[in-house]
């Protein structure tokens, strides 16, 4: 009878540890293979940041007892106004057109993540009514700031706009109809030397002198009304701006043409006279 053969001690450990290696390698691939992959805590906490959405509502209306007319467009926008010498950043803008009539109900949904502001005043909510042609017929004329660094969305908020005077487009001037499609409201101009001032709420007061050859942008500032008369103020480190509008007859010196506001302008030590339109 043959006896079963007897490997060495030293021989039979190798094996042995061959056999273990080899158990622990299937089982580590098995192991991978079927692994769930888990994102880190702070990963998903700024993913989730990054998608969070807050909504803004509100209805937009006018003092006006007057029918809105059909098919026109309410555009209510959320913007980035903390820098008057640079284009706002939208945030938000809704688009609502054959909205009925006043008021009109907005919501204006946001991206937590594009606000990057703190200051409460940085963002503020504008709207505008233009008919079926685009023609500007209502629009605020005040800012409206909304605190987005709470952890809530704002309350909800109503914006009164302001009705434009018509104004045959024929006395537009190409520079009045580019900033009238730009978002302005109102234009004031005057002679010797020639000078305008340009409204856009929300935004900035532009003065241009000297034929072009001064311009100075400053803040918008919402503007104080008393019966005919309305004010804005504004300034920086630099400049100070008076615009006093006076709802009377006022007639160009150099052209001759009518237009239905005084108004004078006083930037630092200089004051100018002259008139002014709705656009």
């Amino acid at each position: 009878m043959m006896l079963p053969r007897v490997l060495p001690q030293s021989r039979r450990c190798s094996s042995l540890l061959l056999s273990a290696m080899l158990s622990g390698l299937l089982l580590s691939g098995c192991n991978d293979s079927n692994a769930p992959v888990s994102e880190s805590s702070d990963n998903v906490q700024q993913a989730t940041k990054m998608d969070e959405q807050r909504v803004i509502s509100g209805k937009v209306m006018y003092r006006e007892r007057v029918a809105l007319p059909p098919n026109v467009t309410v555009t209510v926008t959320l913007a980035d106004v903390s820098r008057a010498d640079a284009p706002m950043k939208v945030l938000a803008e809704e688009h609502i057109d054959n909205p009925g009539q006043v008021p009109v109900p907005f919501s204006l949904r946001y991206q937590t993540a594009s606000v990057t502001q703190s200051h409460p005043l940085a963002y503020a909510v504008r709207a505008q009514i233009r008919d079926a042609d685009g023609k500007l017929l209502w629009t605020t004329t005040q800012r409206n700031p909304v605190d987005l660094s709470a952890e809530v969305a704002p309350d909800e908020i109503t914006l009164m706009l302001q009705r434009v005077a018509s104004a045959d487009a024929a006395t537009l001037s190409p520079a009045m109809q580019d900033a009238s499609d730009a978002g302005a409201t109102f234009w004031a101009m005057g002679n010797e030397p020639g000078w305008h001032v340009v409204v856009y709420p929300d935004e900035k007061i532009l003065f241009v002198g000297d034929y072009g050859d001064t311009e100075v942008s400053l803040p918008f500032a919402s503007p104080l009304v008393e019966g005919t008369e309305t004010q804005y103020q504004t300034g920086n480190e630099e400049h100070r701006l008076t615009l006093a509008i006076s709802e009377q007859d006022c007639q160009d010196s150099m052209s001759g043409k009518h237009y239905d506001y005084a108004v004078q302008v006083t930037l630092n030590e200089h004051e100018y006279r002259g008139c002014g339109s709705n656009l």
